[in-house]
């Protein structure tokens, strides 16, 4: 501070005058370097306030977050997944054409052999309805009236039937890969005659198909138990040749009539064989 004027005179509160000399006053001036220390102090306190909610809110969101999801393989020790996505190698991948197999097949017949003879009364009316779906229309149409004419649903119902099914061995003819051949065995449990008692009945069938492969786009559904397949023949009997299925099946005897039988087929290669 400084002033132009050599003396001056101040008024107090009180009744006396006093008079101040310019040496009585100091001059002050801001130091530059204070000036910028102190404009550092206040940016780098700044920062340290960004700082400062950076980390609060980085803490916040890791202690919130869904942990990470690590899949390792015990055996090798990769690491084969990290939330969800692949990890480093994994095996080689090979793609083909989706073309059904044996596998499919006797996927099939296991299932198409337990809706024929598994028999429980909760189950059977849509098992029944089930195996019809699973056979060539035509075919279909003749075993919905054998169950029809000769009353075996009814009959089925009349004697309490309980039965079970249990497929011990399906194979393959090596000439034609749409012939199969299974077996296995039925436990039937029925009401005696006059109620008297429960009747068990044990009986080893051998069952020969003859497969089609399914005409319809997409070739696997839900009718053919989406294996891509179609019965078109089958023919079953008893393997000691003595006793007879407790359910008839649609042999080649009633179906005299029809070419396409399961006889037919497996005759066809053999007189074609013989002749050369």
């Amino acid at each position: 501070m400084s002033f132009d004027k050599h003396k001056q005179t101040e008024k107090f509160s009180g009744e006396s005058n006093q008079e101040f000399s310019p040496d009585a006053f100091a001059s002050f001036e801001r130091d530059p370097e204070d000036v910028l220390t102190i404009s550092h102090l206040l940016r780098a306190l700044f920062i340290l306030v960004v700082l400062l909610f950076l980390s609060t809110g980085l803490n916040f969101y890791l202690a919130l977050r869904k942990a990470d999801l690590i899949v390792v393989d015990k055996t090798s020790g990769r690491t084969l997944a990290i939330n969800n996505k692949d990890y480093g190698q994994t095996e080689a991948v090979q793609l083909s054409p989706d073309n059904p197999t044996n596998r499919d097949k006797k996927a099939l017949i296991a299932e198409f052999l337990r809706c024929l003879y598994e028999v429980s009364g909760a189950t059977r009316p849509a098992n029944v309805n089930r195996l019809l779906k699973m056979m060539e229309p035509n075919l279909s149409l003749q075993q919905a009236q054998l169950f029809n004419n000769e009353k075996l649903l009814a009959q089925e119902k009349a004697e309490s039937v309980n039965s079970s099914w249990e497929l011990q061995d399906v194979t393959f003819d090596e000439r034609d890969p749409y012939i199969v051949r299974a077996l296995g065995k039925r436990i039937v449990r029925r009401v005696g005659k006059d109620g008297a008692g429960t009747v068990e009945e044990e009986t080893q069938i051998k069952v020969k198909f003859l497969l089609m492969d399914s005409p319809t786009a997409p070739a696997r559904n839900d009718n053919n138990y989406r294996t891509g397949f179609y019965v078109l023949k089958y023919r079953a009997e008893s393997v000691d040749g003595t006793k007879k299925s407790p359910l008839v099946l649609l042999s080649d005897e009633r179906t005299a009539g029809d070419n396409l039988s399961v006889a037919v087929s497996q005759n066809r290669s053999e007189t074609n064989a013989d002749k050369q």
